[in-house]
């Protein structure tokens, strides 16, 4: 039994092996491809063959995965020498290739420069004011902000600041109530406030890159 399942985890593991190894030979492969088509912009006769290489090469990145080296080369390619009525197409593609790269601002930047409109509305967003006022009732800055797990655990350094606080001063410690208690009450509720505020800075980025990602694929959608 034990030979029959270490057989299966050794197939296993070739054939994931094997699989990665096919998967990236293949990507070789199209980067090869893809030096060729430079090479023939570099030894080009005339800007139309390179025109033409550039275009194979970006569609060899795309193949590859590659989507924001593909902009990169088509935003090489010499746009005059483009027929007019494949010039919106170009366009098309190379917001097509920011969309799929993660830069939704240049995706929908693109789609304007051929009077595509894209439906983009501004996601509610957290307010930072409201944010650092809340820091105040510890642990609401971060239920506001979107982690009260972290709350939780501000929570209880700050009371465990406040203890030692308390402690040391009925102890008759005010020295070491202030050195221990009342700096790591200051570091803690400082940090809590320089938390939340980069929390909320990451929820709102969210929010916003969500929201352009949508109205980009909306616009993309209807033209391809």
């Amino acid at each position: 039994m034990r030979r029959i399942t270490l057989l299966c985890l050794i197939s296993t593991f070739l054939f994931a092996t094997f699989s990665a190894r096919g998967a990236q030979n293949a990507v070789d492969s199209l980067l090869y491809e893809a030096a060729k088509c430079e090479r023939i912009v570099f030894e080009a006769a005339n800007p139309m063959e390179a025109n033409d290489a550039l275009l194979a090469k970006a569609d060899i990145y795309k193949q590859a995965g590659l989507y924001r080296d593909a902009l990169s080369t088509l935003e090489r390619v010499r746009i005059y020498l483009v027929p007019a009525d494949r010039r919106p197409e170009l366009t098309i593609q190379k917001s097509l290739c920011a969309f799929l790269a993660g830069d939704y601002d240049a995706s929908m930047s693109y789609l304007e420069e051929i009077g595509v409109q894209t439906e983009y509305v501004e996601p509610k967003l957290k307010k930072d004011w409201l944010g650092m006022a809340l820091t105040f009732l510890v642990p609401a800055g971060y239920i506001y902000a979107g982690a009260p797990g972290e709350g939780a655990v501000s929570t209880a350094m700050n009371a465990a600041s406040v203890a030692w606080i308390v402690v040391n001063l009925n102890a008759g410690l005010p020295v070491t109530a202030l050195l221990g208690g009342a700096l790591a009450l200051s570091y803690t509720f400082l940090g809590a406030q320089e938390r939340v505020a980069e929390l909320i800075a990451d929820h709102n980025s969210s929010k916003i890159s969500e929201a352009k990602r949508e109205a980009a694929a909306q616009a993309l959608l209807g033209l391809l």
